[in-house]
């Protein structure tokens, strides 16, 4: 039962009594305070089940006691504890919130910003126990899953049409993250062992759900970039372990329709199957800074997998800019090259235009090179500036780009004739 008591204040100084009390009493009306010394302190948490806990640290040596207490705390009670200190200790400090403090200020902030942050946690104490009556509620209807805290299968349909139409009411950003067991994985990852891992690389923001197909499953990623999910993505594919492996699928939400997300996550995850790493990214129209794979390429295994992924995004970057551009040039200049065979090649790391006839031959190539992208124009027996190469990052590749590069390329041969 509620005592009365939202908040107790812990404290060795009578002087820190009269201080931080004397704040305190402008609470909300409903709550109420009590103050406790270090040693008498523990039998009020357990009796009292306040909502907020301010622990008062003045000195180094009054440390050791200080973090002692908040392992007691945390071992009965999740409400927010706020560290007051006299002067700022940052190892003191960095020690304190690993074990689980929530804020932490210095006596220097004033008494009024003391009240605020109780407040503050006193609202967020408030909020979590909101949550927990409906999640309790959640798993009676069984839209929860008992044992992985997951939304079912049966309701997840509801559960992320509901998330996306909160996201566009909020400017939230999010992307999906759909996983599943790799078919040509030596052992099939067992779907307690998919759980666990995802359950250890997500946050309480993020919502996730068992899909209908027993080993696949959807993440929708809060506040999250393309960046941010591979992040998440070559965590959990790291840590499923050494000879098992997943297919990943990432969306970055633009579609109002789940129906719609759900048939492109179910198409990207066949496609992952055939993929560099077993990852497929959809494209989509707000894809225009790929080159975050080239700031973040390094040396030895990371770089690997990086150089897979631009591999697999140039691709695509072929497939959706660079065949259109050409084609619509092609189309453009048939007059001009009436006389003239045109060959394409495509390959996984190179696209390769070739100009023939009696009179002249010329070559446009884009090669990927380690996470660069290589543009060289060749007309034969040509050393001359129309012979050129140079550099794109993968975020240049754009119609525009490449149209007035493979324009130019025409005229030169035009010349050349």
């Amino acid at each position: 039962m509620f005592s009365g008591t939202n908040v107790v204040l812990v404290t060795n100084h009578e002087e820190m009594i009269e201080q931080l009390s004397s704040e305190l009493v402008q609470l909300r009306n409903i709550d109420s305070i009590l103050i406790r010394n270090y040693e008498n302190v523990l039998p009020t948490i357990e009796s009292e089940k306040p909502q907020a806990i301010i622990i008062n640290c003045q000195s180094t040596i009054e440390e050791p006691f200080c973090l002692e207490m908040i392992q007691n705390f945390k071992k009965i009670t999740s409400v927010p504890i706020i560290l007051v200190m006299e002067t700022y200790d940052k190892e003191f400090i960095r020690t304190a919130n690993k074990i689980g403090i929530s804020d932490v200020l210095t006596l220097e902030y004033g008494n009024s910003e003391i009240l605020m942050r109780t407040i503050w946690s006193l609202q967020k104490t408030e909020l979590r126990q909101q949550q927990k009556k409906h999640e309790k509620l959640l798993k009676q209807l069984n839209a929860i899953d008992l044992e992985t805290e997951f939304y079912t299968a049966k309701y997840s349909n509801k559960v992320f049409q509901n998330e996306i139409e909160h996201f566009k009411e909020t400017n939230i950003d999010g992307i999906f993250l759909a996983i599943t067991p790799n078919k040509d994985s030596r052992l099939k990852p067992s779907t307690k062992n998919i759980i666990e891992t995802i359950q250890s690389n997500v946050r309480l923001t993020d919502t996730v759900a068992h899909t209908k197909s027993q080993n696949t499953f959807y993440l929708l990623l809060s506040n999250t970039n393309l960046k941010g999910a591979m992040v998440v993505w070559n965590r959990i594919n790291n840590n499923i372990g050494a000879d098992e492996t997943l297919c990943g699928c990432i969306y970055e939400l633009e579609s109002d329709s789940f129906e719609e997300i759900d048939n492109l996550l179910k198409d990207g995850l066949k496609k992952a199957q055939k993929s560099p790493n077993y990852l497929y990214i959809i494209e989509t129209e707000s894809e225009d800074d790929d080159n975050w794979l080239e700031e973040n390429a390094l040396p030895g295994s990371k770089s690997h997998k990086n150089f897979k992924l631009f591999q697999q995004l140039f691709v695509k970057k072929t497939e959706n800019v660079i065949k259109p551009a050409i084609n619509d040039l092609l189309l453009e200049y048939k007059e001009i090259l009436s006389n003239t065979d045109v060959k394409i090649e495509d390959t996984d790391d190179s696209f390769i235009v070739d100009f023939i006839n009696k009179h002249q031959e010329s070559q446009y190539k884009l090669t990927q090179k380690g996470n660069s992208i290589f543009v060289k124009t060749t007309h034969s027996g040509l050393d001359s500036p129309e012979n050129n190469e140079y550099i794109l990052g993968l975020n240049e590749i754009k119609k525009d780009e490449i149209s007035n590069s493979f324009e130019d390329f025409i005229l030169e041969f035009k010349s050349c004739l």
